[in-house]
């Protein structure tokens, strides 16, 4: 059990479900006693404050009854309450209250000892500092204001300063560590956010302009420093002139303007691993921009590391902008929306030189006058995080002008990347390089954009990322824990930083541990969560994408939350949220133009393991009736694909597997690419009282286990699951059926004295259902089985029994099948003799039913005549079939007539003949498809 007071009141067993109190006071009095964990709180002091002190004559018998409430709900190992004399103890482990927790860290870290005098700044980089993973761990554990809704005004009084003065003191040690690193620019937007909410704490605004000024933003730096002087009544103090000082270092305010300020190289984040390939990627991009002036776009999902890998190769390629670099940041997917082009623009005049009372009123004056400083200046431009073409546009510079190197189509000669010697903007061209989740594509189009997408990291870059953060023995100890930590973080940096920090702050937990917790379908994503505070959790940067989307994507997204698998297509997403498919197909470009899905190949989308998860949990949110109505639609359209496949629906194959032989190439591929997600689907009908639904997808798909070759490490598990429902709905067919596919399996994994069992039991089943023809089915299907395992002496038997039934009444018309099977094994048990005569009977037979079995029938006999020698008559037999084949009107079963005979001419070497053959059958089988 925990308890979670840093943000709304949260009580979560250690399976992660939530079992908050509702009531208010209720809260109260369990957040007070976390609060106090292993102390007695008296009884009064507990009714003043749950009652805000204003407790009614009944408070004293009202709070034993919440104590009683209180007592059941923490009734499992960890936390207990008891009576201590006159009050309330409630015992267990501090860790367990988050709170606590982060009082522990903060107390590791150092932040709780009294600091010095007279804290000197510091200048020499300090990349090893212990602190650092113990403090981001513990700001890491706060999801909002702390207890916002506890329901105690006088305990949030009492409690809320100490727990803020310390958060703040917390921040401020790790902007300190950071930025001993080299890594303060991390930690900037965080740090804006407290010195706006604590203005007159003026360590906190000297640590965030030395972190914006580490990171090469000098611009906002001076401005932050500025409004910090403006408000103070006196001169500033030592820390906060001493970071103005620094900020400001270079020319003089009344110098001759400059374009930009440089930024300052700190030393390199030890976190940042990888991307040489990228590194290399955009020194090309760079060569290419400085001839034509297109602007380079790197693009990719929440998490994977953009501006990170930007702000790094800056760092690599500065000595090529000898005037500069401006930097912004969009806000492109900030909860307060996207940045202003015009407040943009403001602040790039700004660092231009341009004086602030002469700042142009009108976006478009300022967009004219901005264009005209940058014209001839070789500086690099870095747009981040940016939302649309439209927020991009006017903060574009003009394209070269003509004879000044090449145009926006591209035409003309350059120099080399930022390896190869060429400065950027050797003649005056300034770079402009964009990041964004949103693919913006009309960037690429209006103006030529250089694509640069970025992917996740590769394995041997995340194992290495991890291993900068714990140490290369600790990863090093669990080298496949480690690769499972990596993937159940999608190998996403920011997922692998938030990982490594929850290990680093708990040196006993194994990664193994952790792996295990993150793979919980249920909790793993909350295990990335960060904070409410800025883009640090993996749900939070999930959230501000989500929350872009208009209501029709929106509502796809978090449908397609139903969805199990990690592909889907167009048809299948179009089922889940009824409607048509072009329709989809368009919400679904929007859902990829935001790298929330990726469409792999055409038509088909696939998505990252978190974002699955994420959207598993918005779709938790739909009502019963919406999600029920959703899956109904979903099974719906996996049976009627399923039953495509495996009753003979699909022509142009003409395939049946209760007839055994191998499934066509395009229901393989289906079902290879639909196998996981079909497996779910089975489970979920099932659970959800879908009984006959389930059995019927479980029987369908165990028959494409059977012919596909899939991998069948979970055909077993389906198969249980539909004799489950089968059961349960108390239809004896559908348990032959499905006691059918069990006794298959298990003849295919050679236990065959099971496979009698089952094939017993399957036929009682429909013996019960007073189904004589789906009893000789189920055999048949057994005896197939038996067949293709090459047990001959279990197979032929059956077979000659079922022929022998065959020839009642009740089953007929199954003779010329039964017969044709029993040719065909006794060829393969090297008997042709007999396997002749039990093909002539199926001719004679055949010639009163169906051409189709006619053609099956024909077929044995040339195999037969073909395995006793007689090579003449059983090509001639062979041409026969395909004479009939071809006036049966079935494609796939006319392919294999030409495919027969095209074997029996190779066999005896007419190799030009069998060529010639074997076309024949690929164009039947093309001309069905048409």
């Amino acid at each position: 059990m925990h308890i979670d007071l840093l943000g709304p009141v949260a009580v979560r067993r250690d399976d992660g479900t939530t079992v908050t109190p509702s009531a208010p006071k209720r809260r109260a009095l369990l957040s007070t006693l976390a609060i106090r964990l292993n102390q007695t709180v008296g009884t009064d002091e507990l009714i003043e404050l749950v009652w805000d002190g204003d407790a009614p004559p009944t408070a004293r018998a009202a709070l034993q009854g919440h104590v009683a409430a209180l007592r059941q709900l923490l009734d499992c190992p960890g936390l207990t309450l008891g009576t201590r004399g006159a009050g309330y103890l409630l015992a267990g482990d501090p860790d367990r209250v988050d709170l606590l927790h982060f009082r522990g860290l903060c107390d590791r870290a150092g932040v709780l000892r009294p600091a010095p005098a007279a804290p000197a700044a510091s200048t020499e980089p300090e990349p090893h500092d212990p602190a650092v993973p113990l403090l981001r761990a513990a700001l890491d554990l706060f999801r909002g204001p702390a207890l916002v809704d506890c329901g105690s005004v006088l305990l949030r009084e009492r409690t809320l300063p100490h727990v803020t003065d310390l958060r703040l003191r917390a921040l401020d040690r790790l902007a300190e560590g950071l930025l001993g690193a080299g890594r303060g620019g991390e930690l900037a937007a965080e740090l804006a956010e407290a010195a706006a909410a604590h203005p007159t704490r003026q360590t906190l605004v000297a640590r965030l302009v030395r972190c914006l000024d580490q990171a090469g933003r000098r611009d906002e730096a001076a401005a932050w420093y500025d409004r910090a002087v403006a408000r103070l009544s006196g001169p500033p103090g030592p820390e906060l002139r001493h970071a103005g000082e620094r900020s400001a270092d270079g020319p003089e305010r009344d110098a001759p303007p400059r374009p930009a300020r440089l930024p300052r190289r700190g030393a390199p984040d030890r976190r940042f691993t990888g991307r040489s390939a990228e590194f290399a990627r955009l020194d090309e991009a760079l060569a290419a921009a400085v001839r034509s002036g297109h602007p380079i776009l790197v693009t990719g999902p929440a998490g994977v590391g953009k501006t990170s890998l930007v702000q790094h190769w800056v760092q690599r390629s500065t000595a090529h902008f000898p005037d500069g670099v401006l930097h912004a940041e969009l806000g492109g997917f900030d909860p307060a929306g996207p940045r202003e082009p015009a407040d943009v623009l403001a602040g790039f005049l700004l660092a231009l030189g341009e004086p602030a009372g002469a700042l142009p009123a009108s976006p478009e004056e300022r967009e004219q006058r901005y264009r005209e400083l940058l014209a001839g200046r070789r500086l690099l431009i870095v747009l981040d995080d940016a939302r649309s073409y439209e927020q991009l546009a006017p903060l574009l510079p003009d394209p070269p002008p003509p004879g000044n190197g090449p145009t926006r189509d591209g035409d003309g000669d350059g120099g080399g990347g930022a390896d190869g010697g060429g400065d950027a903007g050797a003649r005056g061209t300034p770079v402009v390089i964009v990041t964004s989740r949103c693919r913006l594509r009309d960037l690429l189009v209006r103006d030529g954009g250089i694509p640069l997408p970025l992917g996740a990291l590769g394995a041997e870059d995340a194992a290495e990322l991890l291993a900068r953060t714990l140490g290369p023995a600790r990863v090093a100890a669990e080298p496949q824990a480690a690769r499972d930590l990596a993937a159940a973080c999608d190998h996403l940096p920011l997922a692998l930083r938030l990982a490594a920090a929850r290990l680093a702050a708990r040196p006993g937990w194994t990664l193994g541990d952790l792996a295990a917790e993150l793979a919980d379908e249920q909790t793993g994503l909350a295990t990335l969560a960060g904070t409410d505070r800025g883009p640090i959790g993996v749900t939070t940067a999930l959230d501000h994408t989500y929350r872009t989307l208009p209501p029709a994507p929106a509502r796809l997204f978090t449908l397609l939350g139903l969805h199990p698998g990690a592909v889907i297509d167009t048809a299948t997403a179009a089922a889940l949220a009824d409607l048509p498919p072009a329709t989809t197909r368009t919400l679904l470009a929007r859902l990829d133009a935001v790298h929330l899905l990726e469409e792999a190949t055409p038509g088909r989308y696939a998505r990252r393991e978190l974002v699955r998860r994420y959207a598993a949990g918005q779709a938790a949110e739909l009502t019963c009736d919406d999600r029920f109505v959703a899956l109904d639609r979903l099974i719906a359209h996996y049976l009627a694909v399923t039953a495509a496949w495996t009753t003979g629906g699909r022509t142009t194959a003409a395939w049946t597997p209760e007839g055994g032989g191998a499934a066509p190439a395009e229901a393989a591929a289906w079902f290879r690419r639909e196998e996981s997600a079909l497996r779910a689907v089975v489970v979920c009908a099932e659970q959800f009282g879908r009984t006959a639904e389930s059995w019927q997808l479980a029987h369908r798909i165990g028959l494409l286990y059977e012919t596909t070759g899939h991998d069948r490490t979970h055909w077993r598990a389906v198969t249980e699951a539909g004799l489950r429902a089968a059961h349960g709905c108390a239809d004896q067919a559908a348990v032959a059926r499905l006691a059918t596919d069990l006794a298959v399996l298990h003849v295919d994994r050679g236990a065959h004295r099971t496979a009698v069992q089952q094939l017993e039991r399957a036929v009682a089943a429909a013996d019960r259902a007073g189904d004589p023809l789906l009893r000789h089915q189920c055999r048949a299907r057994v005896a197939g089985a038996l067949l293709r395992a090459g047990r001959y002496d279990q197979a032929l038997p059956l077979m000659t029994d079922l022929v022998s039934a065959a020839r009642t009444p009740a089953v007929g018309g199954l003779l010329v099948r039964a017969l044709t099977d029993l040719a065909d094994a006794l060829v393969l048990a090297g008997s042709p003799g007999p396997a002749l005569a039990h093909a002539d009977e199926a001719v004679r037979v055949a010639t009163t039913r169906s051409g189709a079995e006619a053609v099956l029938a024909t077929q044995s006999r040339a195999r037969a005549l073909h395995a006793l020698g007689r090579r003449d008559a059983a090509l001639s037999t062979a041409r026969l079939a395909v004479a009939l084949g071809r006036t049966v009107g079935d494609s796939g079963l006319e392919s294999r007539t030409h495919g027969l005979l095209a074997d029996l001419l190779c066999e005896l070497g007419r190799t030009t003949e069998g060529a010639v053959a074997r076309r024949q059958a690929a164009r039947a089988l093309a001309a069905g498809e048409r």
